[in-house]
């Protein structure tokens, strides 16, 4: 019995040290089959890092592409590959090499077979990519990586992986309104009252440019007028007698120039209130006379000059009487034959408002009457489409102008094919409200045309920028497309002076700003010489999310062209970019 215990337990002891050395077998292998595993992760995780980086490079490299797709393809395939380098991927990482950033396209010629760039068209109903060489407004770029090292890999005799990453970046389409003003201060720098403002330094430029208006109308003829104003002078009746004089009298500003055959005796003045007074004891066949004391600086509308024998009987002592009115003024020029071109003022309206304006006065051409002062009477007076229809066709200051930049902003529209549609919003209405002139569309033609076809005060004289802004959020609100990307356009140059006044006029602007926030469309502002208000319109966009621009007027009769059109074209080229793949 024992011996068969002792024999049991040595055969226990000796399968003991058989299982212990099976265990030590089992670990070794096990511990290689850990490792591998171990190299496997290391080799996928490594790859998933490569990839990541690789999508990214080639997502920035796609939205950098896209966004300089409006100064041409050349460009935007140079600045995706600019973005790839700046974002390394692996093992590779071109900004370390020297003066990397001035050899790109050196390098870009080195990493041709690895970088691949398309231009083409997004179709979201379809969600491809359409090639085109025509205004593309999507790019694709497709990036290679080759040689990212393995570890696990080797084993099977690869030391090496190669992956790719496509990427679609498109200018993301745009619905735009623009909110233009269009009120009557929009002709103020071609009129004769920059002179009152500014001095004689605004002379020349408002001068020239009211004879190029007047060219730009053709050069109508009406009776005997010139362009440069003249004074009118009334002839008296031809003498009778021997002892009868020849008199004419000039009516000038602020006194009558008188010249008779005969010494003068007296000359009596009638002035615009009705007073009257006397100037005795003359001498000599000429002489000015303007009202002195109480009357000096009164406009003089009638006079009595007592030469030689002529007695009028109107007055004790006085002479032959001259009239400053209408009547004979129209006929001197001979207006009294011509009809009066437009449907709204009249020759007797024309010739009162150079006898009362203040800045024709200031001006120096008060009681002068001639094409320069025509011209500004229909520029400050008569503005509106339905007075005078054809200031559309001139230079009127700034408003042609801006006529201009739009025209830019338009052509920059169109650079590259984004799908945009533009509403056009003028606030400036028969109401003093705004009017809607074109709903979102495509139609750039048609809204560049009406555009061109507005004048300064074309439905009405004032300003009212919460108007504007109105209807363009409703606009956008009623008709934007629900993927677009929203936006106002807003430019003045002037004070929101309606509703009712400036201070409600203001308020109102804002509250309509404020709505816009709330819809979230942003609102780019564009002020447009000395008297716009530029903290309303910083205010504006930085409560809405956009940006505003500034084009300061430093004289009185402002060149704002480059200056606008950098701002208009600066705000076309906001086109916000999107991954569409």
């Amino acid at each position: 019995m024992r011996s068969a215990k002792l024999l049991r337990l040595l055969w226990e002891c000796e399968d003991k040290k058989r299982r212990r050395g099976a265990i030590v077998v089992l670990t070794a292998l096990l511990m290689v089959f850990m490792m591998g595993l171990l190299a496997l992760s290391v080799d996928v995780g490594y790859m998933m890092t490569v990839k990541t980086e690789l999508k990214r490079a080639t997502d920035a490299a796609a939205l950098a592409g896209a966004a300089s797709l409006v100064d041409g393809t050349e460009v935007a395939r140079l600045k995706a590959f600019e973005f790839l380098a700046r974002n390394p991927i692996g093992h590779q990482n071109l900004t370390e090499l020297a003066n990397w950033e001035d050899r790109l396209e050196e390098l870009l010629a080195q990493h041709s077979q690895e970088f691949r760039v398309d231009f083409g068209e997004w179709d979201a109903e379809t969600s491809q990519f359409l090639p085109t060489a025509t205004t593309p407004s999507a790019i694709r770029v497709t990036t290679t990586h080759n040689g990212g090292p393995l570890f696990f890999a080797r084993i099977f005799g690869r030391d090496a992986f190669v992956l790719q990453a496509e990427s679609i970046a498109q200018y993301q389409p745009r619905d735009i309104v623009l909110v233009l003003d269009f009120s009557a201060s929009m002709n103020d720098d071609s009129e004769l009252r920059r002179i009152t403002e500014f001095g004689p330094s605004a002379r020349q430029a408002v001068e020239a440019n009211i004879q190029q208006i007047y060219q730009e109308l053709g050069s109508p003829t009406y009776g005997s007028l010139q362009f440069t104003p003249q004074y009118y002078t009334q002839v008296g009746k031809p003498p009778q007698s021997s002892c009868q004089p020849q008199i004419t009298v000039t009516f000038r500003g602020d006194d009558v120039y008188v010249v008779s055959t005969k010494d003068l005796s007296n000359v009596v003045l009638q002035f615009s209130d009705g007073t009257k007074q006397k100037f005795d004891g003359l001498s000599g066949k000429t002489g000015a006379f303007r009202g002195t004391g109480y009357n000096a600086n009164k406009r003089i509308d009638r006079c009595w000059v007592k030469s030689g024998c002529n007695e009028s009987g109107e007055g004790p002592g006085y002479g032959e009487r001259f009239e400053d009115t209408a009547a004979n003024i129209m006929k001197a020029f001979g207006l009294d034959k011509v009809p009066y071109p437009y449907p709204s003022g009249s020759w007797e309206s024309y010739i009162d408002y150079v006898k009362t304006s203040t800045f024709v006065k200031n001006a120096g051409y008060r009681k002068m009457y001639g094409y320069l002062t025509l011209i500004n009477y229909w520029l400050e007076q008569k503005p509106k489409a339905n007075e005078t229809p054809d200031l559309w066709k001139v230079s009127e200051q700034p408003v042609s102008q801006l006529k201009e930049a739009v025209g830019v902003f338009f052509d920059y529209i169109q650079a590259v094919n984004t799908n945009d549609r533009v509403s056009l919003v003028i606030y400036n209405s028969p109401d003093q409200m705004a009017v809607t002139e074109h709903p979102l569309t495509q139609s750039f033609e048609a809204i560049k045309d009406t555009i061109i076809h507005r004048q300064a005060g074309h439905y009405d004289h004032y300003t009212n920028i919460g108007a504007g802004i109105k209807n363009g959020v409703d606009e956008l609100l009623a008709h934007g497309r629900p993927g677009a990307f929203k936006m106002i356009v807003l430019m003045t140059d002037g004070k929101a002076n309606r509703p009712y006044n400036e201070t409600q006029g203001r308020a109102y602007a804002l509250a309509q700003a404020q709505r816009a926030a709330e819809n979230r469309i942003p609102i780019f502002t564009i002020g447009l010489g000395l008297d716009a208000d530029t903290a309303l319109l910083d205010e504006i966009a930085r409560m809405t999310n956009g940006q505003s621009f500034i084009v300061p007027g430093t004289l009185a009769v402002t060149n704002y062209r480059e200056q606008l059109i950098e701002k208009f074209r600066t705000v076309a080229t906001h086109r916000p970019v999107r991954l569409v793949k």
